[in-house]
């Protein structure tokens, strides 16, 4: 019990170390000593306590996880907004198998894609292959096991569309005018000070 305890200690200790080292030289903000520092991280990304990221994830610019949630074989675009408790690509049994059972092997995940500003909200789940258009909304403990259209809202055990972000394309217009997703925060605060967004 002892030895366990000033091993998680040493650990938590040195993955703070080398989280330090990393967050400087990448500029990035990753607080959680269970998010792994051999996946891709863009400028500006914040990945908050106890949140969990693979190695094979990639998070786009400015994108932040939040607490606790849990991120495996998906790329998330820049400006994306991920709440606690999130799923992203679990594994999944394969159930048209004799046995549900991963005894044949390891369980494989389709690779998850998820666009630009992206909402995904509180205890969320996202299953494997699933493809998430720019800009869309995900509500609480909604089940994505499909497709989600850019600029729209779903919501639901499954997913099901709500409606769509915006009343208008006047707001996706200037979104694609100004290449928003691309620029760096400034720039975008400039064009919103300017009253062009």
């Amino acid at each position: 019990m002892i030895i366990s305890a000033i091993k998680s200690i040493f650990f938590t200790l040195y993955k703070t170390f080398i989280l330090s080292i990393f967050n400087l030289r990448h500029n990035t903000k990753i607080k959680s000593k269970y998010a792994s520092t051999k996946a891709k991280y863009g400028i500006g990304v914040l990945i908050d306590q106890n949140t969990h990221i693979l190695d094979n994830v990639i998070i786009g610019n400015y994108s932040y996880v939040n607490f606790e949630s849990w991120l495996e074989n998906c790329t998330l675009g820049n400006y994306c907004s991920i709440s606690d408790h999130v799923m992203i690509c679990p594994s999944e049994h394969r159930i048209n198998k004799i046995l549900s059972h991963p005894i044949f092997g390891e369980k494989k995940t389709e690779r998850v894609i998820i666009g630009n500003d992206v909402l995904i909200s509180h205890n969320a789940t996202i299953l494997e292959g699933v493809h998430i258009g720019d800009g869309a909304v995900i509500g609480a403990g909604a089940v994505v096991t499909r497709d989600v259209r850019p600029y729209t809202i779903v919501g639901g055990v499954p997913a099901r569309y709500i409606k769509n972000r915006f009343y208008d394309d006047k707001k996706i217009n200037l979104i694609k005018k100004y290449d928003i997703y691309h620029l760096d925060k400034k720039a975008i605060i400039n064009l919103e000070s300017e009253g062009k967004i």
